[in-house]
């Protein structure tokens, strides 16, 4: 199978974000969960449980209001395209290297890539932007734009079990 650049490039970049973001979600989630009691949520804002591949997939179609986090800008529109799964992780072949990589634990996740479709004048910068919409509620997502100049964003959900 052969793999061209851009395809390698896009799904580093799709990793380096879900890897990234997790330490940010396990401290948010803490915060939240020490100012907030279990189960209750008068704010608005999304529960994390609430925010799975059942509940986005149930959205596909549904518009998102979306402000940048920093509150400067005006809000706009985005439309949720599709929910697909993460791209399988290819298997290091360690036979071909000259010095074997260290024993590593291995760590099974599983995840998701949300693509949204914007009609702006212009395109969204990559940024974390506060997401509003009626069934799912309030909450802050990584957008990645497709490619310069396009309308379609991606944003990767990467769970450790």
């Amino acid at each position: 199978m052969a793999v061209s650049r851009r395809s390698l490039l896009r799904n580093s970049v799709f990793a380096a974000v879900a890897y990234a973001a997790g330490p940010l979600q396990a401290w948010s989630a803490k915060k939240a969960s020490s100012t907030n009691s279990p189960g209750q949520n008068n704010s608005g804002k999304a529960d994390r449980q609430s925010l799975d591949r059942d509940a986005f997939t149930d959205a596909v179609g549904s518009a998102f209001k979306v402000t940048p986090s920093s509150g400067k800008g005006d809000s706009v529109w985005l439309r949720l395209l599709a929910v697909e799964d993460l791209p399988a992780l290819v298997p290091v072949n360690e036979d071909l290297m000259d010095v074997a990589p260290p024993a590593m634990r291995t760590v099974t996740t599983t995840g998701f890539v949300l693509s949204f479709l914007g009609t702006l004048p212009e395109p969204l910068p990559q940024g974390t932007y506060t997401f509003e919409h009626p069934e799912l509620g309030t909450f802050s997502l990584l957008i990645v734009p497709s490619g310069p100049g396009q309308q379609t964003y991606h944003a990767v959900f990467n769970l450790l079990p």
